[in-house]
C-alpha cells in the first residue's frame, strides 16, 4: 500500500484539495490519502488482511501477485 500512495502522490499537485478520486468518493473534508487507506482497509477485512484491491471475481479471493494469475486480462 505504501508503494501505491508513494505512485500516486509522487504527483501531489494534481491531487491537492482533492477528496476523491475514481471510485473512492466523499469523505467531504478527509483528505485523498484517507479516503484511499479507508477504501483499501475495507477492501483488506474481507479478506483479512490489513489492505485489499478489488478485482472483478464470482467471489472474494486474496491475491499476492496479480500478475501471477492463470486467467486473461484487458
Amino acid at each position: 500500500m505504501d508503494r501505491k500512495l508513494e505512485a500516486i502522490f509522487a504527483y501531489e499537485s494534481q491531487f491537492d484539495g482533492k477528496t476523491a478520486l475514481g471510485e473512492v468518493f466523499g469523505g467531504e473534508t478527509r483528505p485523498l490519502r484517507e479516503q484511499l487507506l479507508a477504501h483499501a482497509a475495507h477492501y483488506g477485512s474481507l479478506i483479512r488482511r490489513p489492505y485489499g484491491e478489488p478485482f472483478w471475481t464470482r467471489e472474494t479471493m486474496r491475491v499476492d501477485d496479480v500478475v501471477a494469475l492463470p486467467v486473461n486480462s484487458f
